[in-house]
């Protein structure tokens, strides 16, 4: 037996008299093709009307009241007039069913192309209406007027234009067109967290809220989507970039000011959103418009959640124009060999080989009066140059210039800012004739594309050769003038003293924004720090200028010519750690910083090689030795940690690192003895050294010589920044000495100390529940801990022993739902 379902039984749709009116040219076309009249009205009742009215024909005037009955509920009367009737008696039902239908099919129409969730729009759809935008775009665009757009249609059997206000008639919408649109995108932040969290159900819920949120704010004439889970598009007809990004910041701001409660852990939940849009036909190139209408329908989409994707990059919680990516909305995704970097810009963002940018801090970019002076970046926020090396798709790889500070490594998740200028990067983008170098305007020396070309060749031939990067510290002041500009007037400067202290035959070339390398056949360390340091006294006496300088030779240990770039790079940021002169020619130290930032960078075994090879120079360099052990120790090769821990408390039986390393290498191999004994060397050589004792602490009370214990805890807690590490471990001791008092109160400490330590909460959750003390404060511990840790398993079933500890069995259940 087949069931017949009523598709609408379940009430979800229904008609307004504002949405009536929307659809009212659809109504009438539909009844005219079963209902020939001459002109026609709608009234709607004020009141609700039972019985429904019947039909009624007055044949003297021609008239026809129509009551339109939707799910047995009058909607409206459709009045009719001129209208000629040969059996009213028997047709005039037959009209109020078929008038009946024309509603169920609008509303089947609106079933079709409505989210159920949040009742906006459909992707289908919002596609379908993006289409028909980008359409009659063009169309102006190939006239130049507005009525050939809609011209070029004419075959299109439309009547009705609908967006989310409903219909309009087309011949209206297309005289105040003005051959222009936008598409916004919205997409929450950080929303498959909340579902995972909270769940799903509580997920739909803020889903539905933002969806009746942009129902309210977005203008009548747009066409509001939900795309997919919590993604959103909204196509704003006549739209400029700055009305998209007004209209995207009214939404951004609304989402933000929404808020929910979740039933189970009373957490406020909060949420963001991330917008981004793009113009058409601004935001597409060159053979791009010729692609079919749907093609660049979708391009444009997905233009627009490339814009989302970097307000997401910067921050999230902003909104970003495509326009901008290039400009500004590119960030370094990672970290390369060989100097590099991969950057998230590429050919769809319309980078190009060549192209030059500052890298900065994320945090630079969110304004303050020291973000921007006079249309350059704040000095003091530039981490480094690079150039553009290799442009893909979606990405490239660029190669680092030189670093603004060599404390401060680049990144993943800095921002880039494009310098401009008309100089490509490198030789072969170029337009001249080989042999013809390009020379830099402000400095005369070689343009940096070139001058690579030109080392290629020239370190080839000589036994011995030496390289020199030159770095300006200056930066300009705000004197109105961009930061550019000012940087090559003091490149002017220092360039000329350095083509005189390097000599005539040096091979110069222009090196990023604020510096330049030479090249030098012959030479030796000794000989370029003395140039180098006769330079910077020059510049720091005759311009008043602070200059660094970075010097690397060939041969050096077993580095290939090729290494010399990169080896005069090191030595650079060398020199930059060092006080004034700023000068270091490529050594063992020069080693052992950058294998410090290989490490910082997470590069543990590219790490090992540069420490290695700085003790292969200098084995009496105990930083390097003690580094290295370090990273054994990070690759779990603790035995060879403690041989590196031990030749160095060899050397220097004072040293604190070296000794603390030693005892936690020997703690984690299990040689607890001596793992003991080297803290103590360590507490003897630095008596107030917290984290041995914490460590001595820690290896009495694993032996169960809990006094002992805590007398360590207790030295190390009178150090500074002591007391609030010891407090839980004291509350560990205090309660397996069954001193439940102090327990009580060193957990307490530990929560007025830190009002977010989930653990102590935790902790003293099952204080209460073990001593059947009051339940309810076990409760709000236990919902505060799993609110703050909630992948901790343990803390949810502390919280469903203290609900089940108070007869609230229902929500118990709920409870290890959410946990399992």
């Amino acid at each position: 037996m087949r069931t017949i379902k009523d598709i609408f039984a379940d009430g979800s749709l229904s008609f307004t008299p504002s949405e009536l009116i929307d659809f009212e040219h659809a109504i009438k076309d539909c009844i005219a093709e079963f209902l020939p009249f001459g002109s026609y009205s709608l009234f709607f009742p004020r009141e609700p009307v039972d019985p429904l009215p019947e039909p009624e024909f007055r044949r003297e005037d021609g008239e026809l009241i129509l009551p339109l009955i939707f799910q047995g509920r009058l909607i409206c009367h459709f009045i009719a007039k001129g209208v000629r009737l040969k059996a009213p008696s028997s047709s005039l039902r037959y009209l109020v069913a078929l008038a009946s239908s024309v509603l169920e099919k609008i509303a089947l129409f609106r079933k079709s192309v409505t989210d159920q969730l949040t009742g906006l729009y459909t992707r289908d759809h919002f596609v379908a209406e993006l289409e028909k935008a980008v359409d009659r775009v063009q169309g102006c665009l190939a006239t130049g007027t507005c009525r050939a757009g809609a011209a070029s249609r004419n075959g299109e059997a439309v009547a009705v234009q609908r967006g989310r206000a409903g219909a309009v008639p087309a011949c209206e919408a297309e005289q105040a067109f003005s051959g222009t649109l936008g598409v916004l995108y919205v997409d929450l932040d950080n929303f498959l967290w909340v579902n995972e969290r909270y769940g799903f159900l509580t997920g739909d819920d803020i889903v539905a809220e933002v969806g009746r949120l942009l129902d309210l704010v977005c203008p009548k004439y747009t066409t509001v989507a939900r795309l997919a889970n919590d993604k959103f598009a909204v196509l704003v007809p006549d739209a400029k970039p700055r009305a998209c990004f007004q209209l995207s910041e009214v939404i951004r701001s609304g989402i933000a000011k929404l808020s929910f409660v979740d039933d189970i852990t009373n957490d406020i939940i909060t949420i963001t959103a991330s917008v981004g849009f793009v113009n058409y036909p601004q935001g597409l190139e060159g053979g791009q418009f010729r692609r079919p209408v749907a093609e660049q329908a979708r391009m444009l989409v997905r233009k627009a959640r490339k814009a989302v994707s970097v307000a997401k990059d910067l921050g999230r919680n902003r909104v970003f124009g495509y326009a901008d990516i290039l400009d500004k909305g590119g960030r370094v995704l990672d970290t390369l060999p060989m100097n590099r970097v991969g950057v998230s810009l590429g050919e769809s963002s319309g980078a190009r080989v060549g192209q030059r940018f500052l890298v900065r801090a994320p945090k630079a970019s969110q304004g303050g009066a020291d973000s921007v002076q006079g249309g350059g970046y704040h000095p003091a926020l530039v981490k480094a140059e690079v150039v553009l090396a290799e442009v893909h798709a979606d990405s490239s790889v660029a190669e680092i210039l030189h670093l603004g500070d060599a404390g401060v490594a680049i990144r993943p998740g800095d921002q880039l800012k494009l310098v401009s200028g008309d100089e490509p990067g490198f030789a072969d983008s170029q337009g001249g004739a080989p042999g013809a170098p390009h020379k830099d305007a402000s400095t005369r020396l070689m343009g940096y594309g070139h001058f690579v070309s030109a080392l290629a060749s020239a370190r080839l031939g000589p036994e011995t050769f030496g390289l020199s990067l030159v770095r300006v510290l200056d930066q300009p002041v705000d004197t109105g003038e961009g930061y550019q500009e000012a940087m090559d007037r003091m490149m002017t400067q220092v360039a000329a003293l350095a083509r005189g202290g390097f000599g005539d035959d040096a091979l110069g070339g222009r090196y990023g924004l604020g510096g330049m390398v030479f090249f030098q056949e012959g030479t030796d360390g000794p000989t370029l720090r003395a140039r180098s340091l006769e330079i910077v006294r020059l510049a720091a006496d005759s311009l008043g200028i602070s200059v660094a300088i970075g010097s690397a030779c060939y041969p050096f240990l077993n580095f290939d010519r090729a290494d010399i770039l990169e080896n005069c790079r090191k030595a650079l940021e060398h020199a930059l750690l060092l006080p004034e002169p700023r000068v270091a020619v490529f050594d063992s130290i020069s080693l052992n910083l950058s294998a410090d930032r290989r490490f910082m960078a997470g590069d543990i075994y590219g790490a090992v090689e540069e420490f290695k090879l700085a003790l292969l120079d200098d084995e009496n360099n105990l930083l390097a030795r003690n580094s290295l052990g370090i990273c054994y120790a990070q690759l779990g090769r603790f035995e060879e940690a403690r041989r590196q821990f031990e030749q160095v408390a060899a050397i220097n039986g004072k040293d604190v690192l070296a000794l603390y390393n030693l005892g936690w290498a020997n703690h984690r191999l299990g040689d607890l003895k001596k793992a003991e004994q080297a803290y103590r060397q360590c507490i003897k050589a630095d008596p107030g050294h917290v984290y041995a004792l914490m460590r001595l602490g820690s290896l009495c009370e694993g032996a169960g010589h809990l006094k002992k214990a805590a007398n360590h805890y207790r030295k190390a807690a009178a150090q500074p920044g002591g007391e609030r590490m010891v407090l839980r471990p004291l509350a560990r001791v205090a309660y397996r000495q069954g001193d439940l008092d102090a327990t009580r109160e060193y957990l307490h400490l530990a929560l007025n100390a830190d009002h977010n330590d989930h653990q102590a909460m935790h902790m003293l959750a099952r204080l209460y529940l073990d001593q059947g003390e009051d339940p309810r404060i076990a409760e709000v511990l236990a919902r505060q801990s799993a609110a703050l840790s909630p992948e901790r398993s343990a803390y949810w079933d502390t919280l469903v022993e203290a609900l089940e500890a108070q007869g609230k069995v229902e929500e118990a259940v709920k409870v290890a739902a959410r946990a399992g």
